[in-house]
């Protein structure tokens, strides 16, 4: 996994702030950054999305885009970034959705399908990963990816 504390240092010298909505990691990108002293400097908030229903609730994602693309899709990956952004008000948002193992909570996408959408700047970018691991080890992936990615970006 990519160092968590550099990419904490890249966010506090850029003045960003930053807000997360996870479903199938459980909540654990945000615990990861609130690991760090003087998180509250940059990290906005962020919701745990695990089920649809609480996906239509708390971030407004549309049921017909729901029914029509499925939970575990770069749309509503991205419409979850987008609405997580809108209600932290952050300047970067990460989202993510997918099926980590063992079976698909959506009888839908596949085990181990998982969709990262970060919207930096207004540009919104989603990734697709394909995990093969098991449930605990996949979670763990999607968690690093999801760093990487945002040091990626932030490195630009």
């Amino acid at each position: 996994m990519e160092d968590i504390s550099i990419i904490i240092e890249k966010l506090r010298k850029a003045n960003l702030t930053i807000s997360v909505a996870e479903s199938c990691t459980g909540g654990r990108i945000a615990s990861n950054i609130v690991s760090f002293d003087g998180a509250s400097e940059f990290f906005l908030g962020g919701v745990v999305t695990y089920s649809t229903p609480s996906k239509i609730r708390i971030l407004n994602i549309d049921k017909k885009r729901i029914e029509l693309y499925g939970v575990v899709s770069p749309e509503i990956a991205k419409d979850m970034s987008n609405a997580v952004k809108d209600l932290f008000a952050s300047d970067i948002s990460i989202s993510i959705t997918g099926n980590v193992g063992s079976k698909s909570g959506d009888g839908l996408s596949p085990v181990g399908q998982v969709f990262i959408s970060i919207n930096f700047m207004n540009k919104v970018d989603v990734w697709e990963f394909n995990l093969k691991d098991n449930r605990n080890s996949n979670i763990e992936t999607a968690v690093s990816k999801v760093f990487t990615l945002l040091n990626n970006i932030l490195k630009n």
